[in-house]
């Protein structure tokens, strides 16, 4: 506990008082200097009656980086409080306010960097009502939330069969011909038909491969782990959405073949956590992501292409679907 600003200069004015009466003999300012010591005194007393603040908080709800949510909680106690919620580097916000106590704090959080995040704890700085003393408590309220990797949105319909579901010798049944799209692979152009109309076509085939599974394998050079994480939340998240089951290996975990909801928030937990490294499945996967000083590339049967070269914009297509 200390005095204030306002409170040293209430205690310097006291002292004063005192000297210049003690020296001039001028005993009228001994009753100045009286009631400011007492005034001091009380608003000691006031702050370190009302004892430490307590805090009562809700949780934060997973998300995107670029997201922003509300965070809220109480603060239980006495006196007028300037309350700073500390956080951690990958979270934004203004987290300092000044209250009468108690009182209810919120404020607006963004995330900016996926990975294991926390609000807290919480500085909690409390004043009398005159502002003459101040105490400072360090309050132990933490919460931990959970920042997915972005996903980006692909380029073109179909995007996702055309550019990363490997070659089956089982191809699909004929089904159209369109105009050929960024990201089509050549084996697909319809040559004769092309000549005729001057521009490309290629084939579009029916989907039968709706109950196979596709194996994503990401890893990463030190410091591009959240390079590799946004490429593969991408393609694993684009799978899922054309109905293929998804499994995912990183250098640090992996994720069974599954479908729906919850599989997808498996697939998102795991690539929050992902570290940079090596996996041992490379050799098995259907699509192996890549993240290094060069850039982002993806592999499918052989073919390797930049990741940014398949990506249409950087919306996130399923932002606001996953559940915190």
């Amino acid at each position: 506990m200390r005095p204030t600003r306002r409170g040293f200069a209430v205690l310097a004015v006291a002292v004063a008082a005192l000297l210049i009466s003690a020296r001039f003999g001028q005993p009228g300012l001994t009753a100045v200097a009286g009631p400011l010591f007492v005034g001091v005194f009380a608003a000691a007393v006031q702050v370190r009656w009302g004892g430490a603040p307590t805090v009562e908080r809700g949780r934060l709800r997973r998300g995107f980086p670029g997201e922003t949510k509300s965070v809220e909680f109480r603060v239980d106690g006495s006196g007028i409080a300037t309350v700073t919620d500390r956080l951690s580097a990958g979270l934004e916000g203004e987290t300092t306010v000044t209250k009468s106590l108690p009182a209810t704090v919120t404020y607006r959080v963004t995330y900016t960097a996926r990975g294991e995040q926390r609000a807290g704890p919480i500085d909690v700085t409390v004043t009398d009502a005159l502002g003459l003393v101040t105490e400072r408590y360090t309050v132990e309220s933490e919460t931990d939330v959970l920042v997915y990797p972005p996903v980006y949105r692909l380029g073109g319909t179909d995007a996702f069969a055309r550019t990363f579901t490997p070659e089956s010798k089982d191809r699909q049944s004929f089904d159209r011909l369109r105009e050929y799209v960024s990201g089509d692979s050549l084996r697909d152009v319809h040559w004769k038909s092309s000549a005729k109309r001057e521009d490309l076509l290629v084939k579009e085939f029916t989907d039968t491969r709706s109950d196979r599974t596709l194996l994503v394998a990401a890893e990463a050079q030190r410091g591009h782990a959240d390079e590799m994480a946004a490429a593969a939340a991408t393609i694993t998240m684009a799978a899922l959405e054309s109905g293929l089951a998804v499994e995912l290996t990183v250098p640090n975990g992996a994720v069974e073949q599954g479908y729906g909801d919850t599989h997808r928030t498996r697939l998102l937990e795991l690539l929050a956590r992902a570290d940079a490294g090596q996996t041992g499945r490379v050799d098995d996967a259907d699509v192996v992501v890549t993240a290094s000083g060069d850039g982002v590339t993806v592999s499918v049967d052989g073919r390797r292409q930049s990741f940014a070269d398949v990506t249409a914009s950087r919306d996130n297509p399923i932002a606001g679907e996953v559940n915190g």
